[in-house]
Order: structure tokens, then C-alpha cells, then sequence
């Protein structure tokens, strides 16, 4: 049915006090960060983002089914990985989703309906949220204590021994650093949320990810229905209720949200398309494997093909064309996102579950895929309320009153447009203590799968290079891959070739003003568990150092490959007071043979989609202080000199940094005019606490800091106030250039 609403503030001001709640802040949060496909799971039902019906409302620490995955403002990201650098609009564009959520649907022997719903901007009142308990289930072994290296904090909060888990979502990490995954019948990350309704159903959703390459580009979804009442539910279904919109990732940048109050044309070019929908003419490999997806068109309005929403810094506001972080046709919507059944027969039981589950009536499923298209916020055919649970039911389960043709499956939309899909499972008769599952997989794919032969997928870096808009349609390709990939490993009961360990390493500056990363060895004893008790076991086999110079996302620049042995690492190109992001991924010599299958495995390196793979803050050098640099047998030098405003004579980022290099670790500069004017005082070190460094800056700013100083020539002083050399100067001059 279409819903056609009247009025906005009227609506919003009302929902405020309704015991419902819209945007959902109270449930507890916690986001899938382990592969490369990154999303939140809140424990009411709600999936990704929460975000609402405003720009004001939009949530930025919800991964929103972000592909790849990229540093999260605030809450689950910043609490363990530090708070990250500001770049704006340029990196939250890989969100592809405004959310997804959950719709229960009952019906008692009385023949009243029920609609328990976790719709992204509404959850009903009944939800109630609830802590899922690993010890009493058959997670009870399983998980280890994870440390942040940044932060210190620990980032799983359920393991064998570990406090009880209270109003949170389960979090459970099989895996460490410098180690094989412990457990290798199950993912190496597992997000486990619980909720209760009216009806005494209690939803269980596990959601389970790796981070090893080849098999970091889905996400598994197990739910379970646990009937905890005391009435006989017939017809009950389950529900995934989703909004999609890759699009709205290529407009991000610009300084929209491209939220549910965009209501612009343009935004809504997404093409939705059902794999077993009689008019489907996508990629081959996909019929018959019960999957939707969307992915970006090419905006028929406009002159250019947008087709991937190649950026056009012409329509960026000023603080993004200035970072230097956005290239201009740098692709911002490439992704493919699909939502497939993996399985929702119990009659062969499922992967790693000895419960016993009812069987659904109808041996079809999903029984229903739905899109509904939304026009914009006040006009939008997905069924909510204020339709009654009646409705709702009737609309989710092929029974309702908008015309469908054929009814079951539909024809996939012929137009671009903006859209809500869902796919309803069931019918299930659950008496008291019966229970239902269905396992789906959430799968991403990108054209940057195919763009460079035995090559680590760097798709951030893809996005950049000249020709990828024209490889974007190979992102279909490698979404079927991907998802014969997710069909594989939930057939083989979880257990997939092992990659490597991911290696913990730190970064430091030298005394040249160079990073120096170092790592241990722990690593080179690590055996693989495919292969224990074998002399194959011990695989690891060297380190590959990769840097970026732009973001924590890449694009990532292979420096070095190094033996085992080495465990240290001089990146003698880096420049101090530069920034740069780093990753040291392990590798392995392959095996011809994996688990006596026959099957030849080539050799594997370390995942780099998880924030334990690699830096997120930035790193950047600083000369360290040394005794030479305190007697002054260093020259002192001033960087950069000249200073001008363009990209080659000051740093990134607009910077007016200027730096004095190699001065005692403490000291005081003086700087004046050529006439002799004293315009500046600058200490090293400028705080107590400020790191020992042989080097100190000054932002340009006057004495009185009334203003910037102008173009001129200037002359220093550097004045000692080390023991031994206390009182000795050294003097020179630079040029600023405005």
C-alpha cells in the first residue's frame, strides 16, 4: 500500500514522545569491522545506520554496510583506534545503505496480528532489547581477550573467563595478532544481537566475518526465532527489510548527507535487480542463487556518464577540494551490495548447529521478494507505519493491495530510481519452544577485483586511477564471485584456508627524521591449524610492508618485501613532517594439498580490511634529539625554506608549519625582521610533556598573535639551554613568500 504522508515537523514533533523509539540511540552498538564489508548491528533489530528523517539526525559511527571499510566517527571506532584525522566529507562516502532492520510477523490462534519491527527510522514499542549470554550457548569456548595496540583498550567483550557481558552487543574475536585463528571451524569475528517482542519471540542474530583475503567481501547472517511464549504461533514470518542506496555515496562529498530528505532526481539513479526475477538480465553466474542487489546507473539527465559517480571537485565545498584527499573523477559509488540465502532448509541440518528447527511450509524461500519504491520522505510505498499490523502482514507476505505482476517473484524495476527491498522467510508453525533459522549473506563487489592480475585488491586506490569508471560493471562479476565464495564456506561448516597472521607493529621516528617500523617474531612460530602436527605448520613465510601517503584507506604502495628474520623496517623516503599510513601483512608458502581435498592453495597473505591490519592514525616523522644535536654538531635548518603557498613549498593540508631542525632538545628560537624587529618567540619543547625532539615548529603567528607574520626575510636565533651548551647560539636566515 502506498503511504502518502502529510505534513513533516507535525510527524517528527509527534514521534518524539512516542514510547517507540524512531532513531534508536538507546539500543546498544557495535560494528563488524574484520573484512573488508564493514557494518553495525544494534541489539533491537536495527542494522547500519539509524538515519532518520533529517540531515541533523545523521549518525556517522553506524558503518552503514561501508565497502571498503574506512575510520568511523566516534562510539565503536574511535574508543579503540583514537580519533582519527578530519578529513571531512572525503572518506564517509563509502557507506552504501541507510539501514537495514528486521520485521517479526505473527499471527495467534485468535487470528490477531503482530508486527514486532526493526525498520531503520522506526522500531516498534514492544522491542525489547536483551544480552545475548556465550557462556550458556555454543559460543561457551569460543574467543579470545583483544587488545587495541593504539589505545590499550580491549576490543571483544566475550571470551572463555571473561566479565559477563551486561546491555551490549556480543562481541567475540577468533583471532590475535601474531597468531592462527584459534578456532578454525568458525569466522574470525562474531556480533551477536538478541531482542524480545510482545509476543514472546526472542530474535537471535549472529553475524560472522573473516578478514582473510578472497573471503573478506561478505558478511554471514545466522536468525533464529525462539517462540518463548506460551501461545501456538502459525504463519509466522521472518523478515529482511533493507534500504540500499549505493548512490547516495557519490554525494556525500559534495557536502550533502543524501539522506531521506534528498529528494533530488539525480540521487536516485540506483539499479535494483532480483536474480530470479523472470525479467533478470544481470550476470549469468547469479541466477538461481537467490540474491538482490543494487548497484549505480548512469543519471540519464545528465551530459556525462555518472555512472560510478566520478567526483567533480568544481561541486565540492572548498574544505574538501583542499585537502587534496578527493582526485577529480575519483569514483565514489562503484560498489555492488547484494543481500543471498545461504540456507533456510533445517531437514540437512545447518552449518556447526546441532538444535533442532521447524521446517517452513513452504519449501521456496525467501517466500517473498519485495521492492518498494520511495519517492521521498512523505511519499514512499514501503509498509510502517501508520498501517496497521493487519496491513503490514498482509503487505510483506504477498497479501496485500499494491499490484504485483507476476505476484511471486516480481519483475525487477526498468528504471532508475530509489528503492526498499525486502525478503520474507516462512511460513513457520511455532509452538512454545519451537524455534526457525535463516542464514543470508550480506556480499560486496567492485570492479577494482579484476583491474590488476596477482595483485592485493586495493580498491581505494582503483577508484582513483584513470579508466576504473569504465571496470565498474565488473563489479557484478566479481559480487557472483564473491558470493560463491560466502556459499562455499557455509557449506564447508566454516572452515576455509587459513590466512596468515596479522602482524602488530609499531612506528617511531629515527634520529634522521625517518619511520622506523619494528615488529617481533612471534609470528614465524605460529602454525598454520590446517596443517598441525605437519612440518608444513610453521608457514610463515616473509612480511610485505605497504604505505599510503593519503588516507588510512590507501592507496597502498608496496615498499618492501622482507624474508623472515627481518623484523624491522627503515622507510628511508619518508619525510618528517609528512604524514603516512602503514600496513605490514605476513605471508605464507602456499601448500600443494589443503585439508587432504587435493586442492592446491597459493600463497596467502595477511587481511588488510580490519583496523588491526594497519594504522589509522597518521604517522609522521620528527627528527628525534640526540647529544650531537644538542652541542650543535648538526647544522640547523629550516624547512621549508622558501615557504610559499602551493603544494611543493609547505606541507599537506594547507599547512604554514615551519619547521627548525636539528636544535638541542631544549631550547628557545628568536625570530626577526631584517631591520631588526623581534616578531616571534618559539620554545622547544613547546609543552613539558611534548615528546623529546631534535626539532620544533612555528605556525607564523606574531608575538602579540594579532596576526600572521608577511612576506619577508627572516632571521634566527637558536639559543641552548642544555647543560654543556647552555647560553651557545646559532643563527641563520629564511624567506616566506605570500
Amino acid at each position: 500500500m502506498r503511504i502518502v504522508r502529510i505534513g513533516f515537523w507535525p510527524v517528527v514533533l509527534a514521534l518524539l514522545f512516542l514510547p517507540c523509539s524512531l532513531w534508536a540511540q538507546a539500543a546498544p552498538m557495535r560494528n563488524l569491522t574484520r573484512g573488508l564489508l564493514w557494518s553495525g548491528y544494534r541489539s533491537n533489530g536495527i542494522q547500519g545506520k539509524t538515519e532518520g528523517m533529517t540531515r541533523s539526525w545523521t549518525r556517522l559511527w553506524d558503518a552503514g554496510l561501508m565497502y571498503p571499510g574506512a575510520p568511523i566517527l566516534e562510539g565503536d571506532f574511535e574508543d579503540y583506534w583514537g580519533v582519527k584525522e578530519s578529513i571531512d566529507f572525503a572518506d564517509r562516502s563509502t557507506h552504501t545503505s541507510q539501514g537495514e532492520g528486521i520485521y517479526v510477523l505473527t499471527k495467534d490462534e485468535n487470528g490477531f496480528y503482530n508486527v514486532s519491527m526493526s525498520n531503520p527510522r522506526i522500531v516498534t514499542e514492544d522491542i525489547v532489547p536483551m544480552t545475548y549470554d556465550a557462556s550458556a550457548g555454543p559460543e561457551k569456548d569460543l574467543g579470545v581477550r583483544t587488545v587495541s595496540p593504539t589505545t590499550g583498550a580491549v576490543t571483544a567483550n566475550y571470551w572463555p573467563g571473561a566479565p559477563p557481558v551486561v546491555n551490549d552487543v556480543t562481541e567475540i574475536h577468533n583471532f590475535d595478532y601474531n597468531r592462527y585463528i584459534p578456532n578454525d571451524t568458525q569466522p574470525e569475528e562474531i556480533l551477536i544481537t538478541q531482542w524480545g517482542t510482545e509476543t514472546g519471540i526472542v530474535v537471535t542474530r549472529k553475524a560472522k566475518a573473516w578478514g582473510y583475503p578472497d573471503y573478506d567481501d561478505f558478511i554471514i547472517q545466522e536468525v533464529i526465532l525462539e517462540n518463548t511464549g506460551t501461545k501456538q504461533l502459525n504463519d509466522t514470518y521472518l523478515s529482511f527489510f533493507n534500504l540500499p542506496r549505493v548512490s547516495r555515496a557519490g554525494h556525500m562529498w559534495t557536502g550533502w548527507t543524501s539522506g531521506w530528505e534528498d529528494v533530488s532526481t539525480r540521487v536516485q539513479d540506483d539499479w535494483f535487480k532480483y536474480s530470479e526475477a523472470p525479467n533478470f538480465d544481470g550476470h549469468a553466474d547469479l541466477r538461481g542463487k537467490k540474491i538482490q542487489y543494487v548497484y549505480d546507473g548512469d543519471y540519464p539527465f545528465d551530459q556525462a556518464d555518472d555512472t560510478g559517480e566520478p567526483a567533480r571537485l568544481a561541486e565540492a565545498p572548498g574544505n574538501v577540494r583542499n585537502s587534496g584527499l578527493l582526485k577529480e573523477g575519483q569514483l565514489r559509488a562503484f560498489q555492488y551490495i547484494g543481500l543471498a540465502l545461504l540456507d533456510a532448509d533445517p531437514t540437512d541440518g545447518f552449518a556447526q548447529d546441532d538444535e533442532v528447527y521447524v521446517v517452513p511450509k513452504n519449501p521456496d524461500q525467501p517466500a517473498f521478494p519485495f521492492w518498494w519504491q520511495i519517492r521521498s520522505l512523505d511519499d514512499i510505498d514501503t509498509p510502517e507505519h501508520p498501517m496497521s499490523d493487519e496491513e503490514i502482514y498482509l503487505e510483506m507476505t504477498g497479501q496485500g493491495t499494491r499490484p504485483i505482476s507476476p505476484k511471486h517473484p516480481q519483475d525487477n524495476p526498468t528504471e532508475l530510481m530509489n528503492m526498499g527491498f525486502a525478503q520474507t522467510y516462512g511460513p513457520y508453525d511455532l509452538g512454545p519452544g519451537d524455534k526457525a533459522k535463516v542464514v543470508v549473506a550480506w556480499v560486496a563487489g567492485t570492479g577494482a577485483e579484476f583491474a590488476s592480475s596477482g595483485e592485493t585488491v586495493d580498491i581505494f586506490g582503483w577508484s582513483r586511477q584513470p579508466g576504473a569508471q569504465a571496470q565498474v560493471p565488473d563489479g557484478e562479476r566479481a559480487l557472483a564471485q564473491h558470493l560463491d565464495r560466502a556459499r562455499f564456506a557455509y557449506a564447508n561448516n566454516y572452515d576455509i584456508p587459513d590466512a596468515p597472521p596479522d602482524i602488530r607493529f609499531t612506528v617511531e621516528s629515527d634520529e634522521e627524521g625517518n619511520n622506523l617500523l619494528s615488529w617481533f617474531a612471534d609470528a614465524e612460530a605460529a602454525e598454520d591449524p590446517d596443517y598441525m602436527g605437519t612440518a608444513e605448520a610453521r608457514d610463515v613465510a616473509g612480511y610485505r610492508i605497504y604505505r599510503s601517503e593519503l588516507t588510512s584507506m590507501g592507496p597502498w604502495e608496496l615498499l618492501v618485501d622482507l624474508q623472515t628474520g627481518t623484523h624491522s623496517y627503515k622507510d628511508a623516503s619518508s619525510l618528517a613532517g609528512f604524514s603516512y599510513w602503514y600496513s605490514v601483512r605476513s605471508y605464507d608458502t602456499g601448500h600443494a594439498d589443503w585439508n587432504g581435498t587435493g586442492m592446491a592453495i597459493p600463497s596467502l597473505e595477511s587481511g588488510h580490511g580490519a583496523p588491526e591490519t594497519r594504522t589509522h592514525l597518521q604517522s609522521i616523522p620528527f627528527v628525534v634529539a640526540s647529544d650531537k644535536k644538542d652541542r650543535f654538531e648538526d647544522p640547523v635548518i629550516v624547512v621549508p625554506n622558501p615557504f610559499r603557498l602551493d603544494d611543493i613549498h609547505r606541507y599537506p593540508g594547507g599547512s604554514e608549519e615551519i619547521r627548525f631542525v636539528n636544535v638541542p632538545r631544549r631550547c628557545k628560537i628568536s625570530i626577526f625582521t631584517v631591520s631588526g624587529d623581534l616578531v616571534a618567540v618559539v620554545d622547544n619543547p613547546v609543552r613539558t610533556r611534548s615528546p623529546i625532539r631534535g626539532e620544533t615548529s612555528w605556525n607564523q603567528v606574531v608575538l602579540n598573535f594579532a596576526s600572521k607574520v608577511s612576506t619577508g626575510k627572516y632571521f634566527f636565533v637558536v639559543e641552548s639551554l642544555m647543560p654543556g651548551s647552555e647560553g651557545e647560539k646559532k643563527t641563520g636566515t629564511f624567506m616566506i613568500v605570500k
